[in-house]
């Protein structure tokens, strides 16, 4: 099976891409995101968030304020690495048991920092979803309802754009609309297709 890891910036529309590939040509998509969410949901990772961070980020049910520690760790490079301590090991611990129980000729696994977080190893291509900066700003502030700095903060936390496409080995432009973002999709659909039944019968 043929593993492509998906990445890219804030805003570049990893999420859907991934929807594509998943509604449209019903290909496994493993999400880190859908995973950490849930993860921060479990007992365990709730009480170790609590002991790392205080109880400033939960509310009065200890449910976790996401956006309030969203926030934080983006202002304070050291927070974000404790955070990213904490739940990265968790999560590839999960992507690793999900791509042992799947049965396909290839799948997508979603990673919004998987270059940052030496996730490269697990997959077997590296797609990144691409955009301007400029379209990063005015999609996440449309969709988040934030200003223009809080995202730009965020896009500087964020491996540099040039890195990120240097270590890419496809890059998908999402600088249009839907259906042509379909169209591309399709496109590398069929080209991962054929590398994944080349690598079964090899």
């Amino acid at each position: 099976m043929l593993v492509v890891g998906l990445t890219g910036g804030i805003g570049c529309g990893k999420s859907a891409v991934a929807g594509i590939f998943e509604q449209d040509f019903q290909v496994p998509v493993i999400d880190a995101d859908v995973i950490a969410r849930r993860l921060t949901e479990t007992e365990e990772v709730r009480e170790r968030l609590l002991e790392t961070f205080g109880d400033e980020y939960f509310d009065a049910q200890r449910t976790l304020l996401r956006d309030r520690l969203r926030q934080a760790v983006f202002a304070d490079a050291g927070l974000r690495r404790t955070l990213e301590d904490l739940l990265h090991p968790l999560v590839y611990r999960e992507i690793r048991q999900r791509l042992g129980q799947l049965d396909a000729t290839y799948c997508i696994v979603a990673v919004p920092l998987l270059l940052e977080t030496g996730g490269a190893g697990l997959v077997d291509r590296i797609l990144v979803i691409d955009c301007s900066v400029g379209q990063q700003i005015e999609r996440v502030m449309a969709r988040d309802h934030c200003e223009p700095a809080h995202v730009q903060a965020i896009i500087s936390a964020q491996l540099d754009r040039d890195t990120r496409l240097e270590r890419a080995d496809d890059v998908l432009e999402n600088d249009t609309g839907p259906e042509s973002l379909r169209e591309k999709v399709a496109i590398l659909h069929d080209k991962y297709s054929t590398l994944g039944l080349s690598r079964d019968v090899s």
